[in-house]
């Protein structure tokens, strides 16, 4: 006996609830009894997905602050000066390194990421995040929609003590409370946009110990609207980013800041390395510098960029970290975390050759940094001591103060800029293994 077998399943599991069910149509010769009229087809959602979270903290943890595969690459590689014959950063996993499997993409640009998490209360309302570093001093707030029950955290600084508190805005109900502290070398920033290759220029040490202070400059790729969310947006002015300096040329340069209401500078850089650097006569260069000097002793977080984050970007960093007296080998170095941003940031998707390799031994981390060693500047030469063993010796530190005299910058911006840029040392928080 032929058997209408849908419907038969349905009457048994399903209860009757509702009356007036269309009937469907059933062959003539079927004698099968139709299913009650009573009985509706009711579909079983499909479960939603489920929601993956990035690791929890807990009061009282230690957490990796940068991404852990661009730590590995800047805790365990030493550079030394002026030798750029060799390069190790391709032995490390970075955005590309030519052997990804089918379909993989990295973000090894990002931090880490984590969440602080609490009981959902949908009647406490919408709830506040309040972050703060107890060695730097800084903090931010965030909102936090009712009747969530985590908040991510990301682009954590390393070495410092953070202390947190999610609550009601209506009431001051406390959801969750505590501390935590970080450990790591290098400081990545993302902003929840497409800006990539993001990176606090603080954290490197000098050859006399000090250290170059956090949350003052900041270096990236591309900024501009069109590749900023709202929430990404948002993240920057919490960060307290409050100017932009802008490295690009005539063909994709903004004429104004990407988010209203920030200090902005837009020399038109043509390009990176050692041109950028003679280029008329300094002129570009001495833009740039005054501009971040202005920005440090005003107190506003500057940042800056050029397309990719990667050359004219890397030159101007050699100078900002290389007037701090940060060992030459490390600012080297500094240069190659570029290589852990994702393919178009750290090898241009277009370009193959070595050189667009974000390499210390090419271009253009080599010529920008050899021209600055020999001392043959765009409006003088100057006669430096290279003997290492001599009393004389002239480091880069002071090879680079000669070039920014020589282009226009004063020597007492010169020396407020150092004032204000460097610090004493964090403890290494790093956790015993």
């Amino acid at each position: 006996m032929k058997m209408n077998l849908r419907y038969l399943l349905l009457g048994l599991i399903v209860p009757a609830m509702m009356i007036g069910c269309q009937k469907p149509d059933t062959p003539q010769d079927d004698p099968t009894p139709d299913p009650p009229v009573d009985t509706p087809v009711t579909p079983t959602p499909d479960p939603e997905p489920e929601v993956v979270l990035a690791p929890e903290i807990k009061s009282g943890d230690c957490v990796l602050a940068p991404n852990h595969y661009a730590e590995e690459f800047v805790k365990n590689v030493t550079y030394p000066d002026r030798d750029y014959s060799y390069s190790v950063v391709l032995d490390y996993h970075g955005g590309y390194n030519g052997q990804l499997a089918e379909g993989e993409s990295v973000n090894n640009d990002k931090s880490s990421e984590y969440t602080l998490r609490w009981e959902a209360n949908e009647a406490e309302g919408k709830l506040r995040l309040e972050l703060a570093e107890q060695e730097t001093g800084w903090s931010m707030t965030q909102d936090i929609s009712a009747g969530e029950y985590y908040v991510t955290i990301n682009n954590l600084t390393p070495n410092v003590h953070y202390t947190y508190k999610v609550s009601s805005i209506d009431n001051g109900t406390v959801m969750t409370e505590g501390n935590f502290s970080t450990y790591g070398h290098i400081r990545q920033v993302f902003f929840k946009t497409r800006v990539r290759n993001g990176r606090d220029m603080g954290g490197w040490l000098t050859y006399d110990g000090k250290m170059v202070k956090y949350h003052k400059i900041y270096r990236t790729g591309r900024w501009e609207s069109s590749t900023m969310a709202n929430s990404g947006k948002k993240a920057m002015i919490a960060e307290g980013i409050k100017a932009q300096l802008d490295l690009r040329n005539t063909s994709d340069v903004l004429d104004a800041p990407a988010i209203d209401g920030m200090d902005f500078c837009a020399p038109l850089i043509e390009t990176g390395g050692d041109s950028m650097l003679k280029a008329e006569k300094g002129d570009k260069t001495r833009q740039c510098m005054q501009f971040i000097i202005d920005c440090v002793k005003a107190d506003k977080p500057v940042v800056y960029h050029c397309s990719l984050g990667r050359d004219r970007t890397g030159t101007l960093g050699m100078l900002i970290l290389g007037l701090l007296d940060v060992v030459e080998g490390d600012i080297s170095k500094e240069y190659e975390v570029t290589y852990f941003s994702p393919r178009g940031w750290s090898i241009a998707s277009s370009e193959t050759y070595k050189t667009f390799q974000n390499l210390r031994t090419t271009w253009a981390y080599k010529p920008a940094a050899e021209y600055i060693w020999a001392g043959k500047y765009p409006n003088g030469t100057y006669e430096f001591n290279d003997d290492k063993n001599s009393p004389d010796y002239t480091p880069f530190s002071v090879r680079i103060e000669k070039y920014l005299l020589d282009i226009g910058i004063s020597q007492a911006d010169i020396d407020a800029y150092r004032e204000l840029m460097l610090t004493e040392p964090y403890a290494d928080l790093t956790p015993a293994e």
